[in-house]
């Protein structure tokens, strides 16, 4: 499956969501709506968007909006933008089964967050690798270099 792509999306929503330690994150963070804005270039023809609602013990539902305006129209709780290869990095380490970290990215400005990053960064210390086995689990192949 191509990242970024709906396919990919859908199957790694559902590799998450079978995933305990996934779970158990998601039920201490509590329900969320995040959006993602994958920006283009290396590879990547336009913008790729995605808007995930999440709530604990409940199937994640996923659209795709056309772009970032209508993703912001939707208002989601949260909003990531980054570069397409950022995003490659970063899924290239959770590929391999290092340590992937968004939240230096976000403070070394490499990607923008809209919404409580303190909210984000307690948690992610409680739930460190969370989800890495399932994103794991997924044949992925990543556009450009």
């Amino acid at each position: 499956m191509i990242f970024p792509s709906q396919e990919w999306c859908e199957a790694a929503a559902c590799a998450l969501h079978k995933d305990p330690a996934a779970q158990a994150a998601l039920a201490d963070f509590g329900p969320v709506v995040f959006g993602v804005v994958v920006e283009r270039g290396d590879g990547l023809a336009s913008d790729f968007c995605v808007l995930a609602r999440l709530a604990p013990g409940k199937v994640p539902q996923l659209s795709f909006p056309a772009d970032e305006d209508e993703l912001e129209e939707l208002e989601p709780d949260y909003i990531a933008w980054a570069s397409h290869t950022l995003c490659k990095q970063l899924l290239r380490a959770a590929l391999a089964g290092e340590r992937a970290d968004p939240i230096k990215a976000i403070l070394e400005r490499k990607m923008r967050l809209k919404g409580e990053l303190s909210r984000i960064v307690r948690q992610a210390g409680k739930h460190e690798g969370a989800g890495r086995d399932a994103i794991r689990s997924l044949p992925t192949k990543l556009l450009g270099k």
